[in-house]
């Protein structure tokens, strides 16, 4: 029970400290400040359903962790993904004992969650900016996957899974409010919902990859979930940076949602962004402090027989 507790408090100490350092971000770097970005009635309005989703999930997931619900069809891969998302330290027990539909409702109702979330998030002619972001969160499954090798994956994916729902409908808060004045008007001149809004946003992003870690860390040890992590914020740093170089800035920015997309925190200012031209020298370092993370994470999580090998 102490350890459980005191889990508990590391938990709410790490969430507290993220949204602070969320906060922070969003004062000294606010994206919101520019003009609303326009949303039709269509885009609002199936926002507004994935968002109904998106709770309705997290909803079941809560409630069956302590009825029978969780004798429901569906209901206990909710429940797997609620309890490992907010208590990683549980995700393997929670995900045993699952049914075959259970699992794929775990992989298949945060992947398809996240996706149409990317859809509705970008305008019409910034589907590469939504393809963009959806590569990065499947390449960090596929290097995670490997990485685990015969060791159970369902642990991992049901911690992911239920972070990436939290995330997704505290995404899709923004797009749902909407009106015709663009991008929820109202809030986004009342600097404190502005902040707040960003800080939990931010908060829930980076609990995704310290979830992940959590969960893998009985099946792993400390250093390879901790490289796993790691490996899965270097890929999400790096992915844009290296998509503008590859693509170009005119058309990363065009196909850029700027106001909710894949450019974390205003990340064009961050590299040197003027008047729309990224500096390529800007590009180059942000993407390779990503590939470093990526690497350094990389290596954290490989077996340690791989460096007896190699001291041999």
């Amino acid at each position: 029970m102490a350890t459980t507790t005191g889990r508990g408090f590391l938990a709410l100490g790490i969430a507290a400290a993220l949204i602070i350092v969320g906060v922070v971000l969003a004062v000294l770097v606010d994206p919101f400040t520019r003009a609303p970005m326009p949303v039709d009635g269509a885009t609002e309005w199936s926002a507004r359903i994935l968002l109904l989703l998106g709770v309705a999930w997290v909803l079941i997931g809560m409630v069956a962790a302590r009825t029978s619900l969780v004798r429901r069809p569906g209901a206990a891969a909710a429940r797997a993904t609620w309890i490992a998302s907010t208590r990683p330290w549980r995700a393997r027990e929670s995900s045993l004992g699952l049914l075959p539909l259970d699992r794929w409702l775990m992989i298949a109702v945060p992947g398809g969650l996240l996706v149409a979330t990317r859809v509705v998030q970008t305008p019409r002619d910034g589907l590469w900016g939504a393809a963009i972001a959806i590569a990065g969160w499947l390449f960090f499954a596929v290097v995670v996957r490997l990485l685990l090798g015969k060791r159970s994956p369902w642990p991992v994916i049901a911690a992911v899974g239920g972070a990436l729902v939290l995330r997704c409908v505290v995404a899709l808060v923004a797009t749902a409010l909407s009106g015709p004045d663009g991008l929820w008007p109202g809030p986004w001149q009342v600097p404190v919902l502005r902040v707040l809004y960003l800080g939990v946003a931010f908060a829930l992003l980076a609990w995704v990859f310290i979830a992940a870690g959590w969960s893998l860390r009985p099946q792993l040890g400390r250093r390879r979930a901790t490289g796993i992590a790691l490996a899965g914020i270097g890929v999400g740093y790096a992915l844009p940076a290296a998509t503008v170089a590859l693509v170009g800035a005119a058309d990363a920015l065009r196909s850029w949602n700027e106001q909710v997309g894949v450019l974390p925190w205003d990340l064009a200012r961050f590299t040197g962004v003027r008047d729309g031209a990224f500096p390529l020298e800007a590009v180059t370092v942000t993407a390779v402090i990503g590939v470093v993370v990526t690497l350094v994470g990389i290596l954290l999580a490989l077996p340690a027989r791989v460096f007896d090998r190699r001291a041999e």
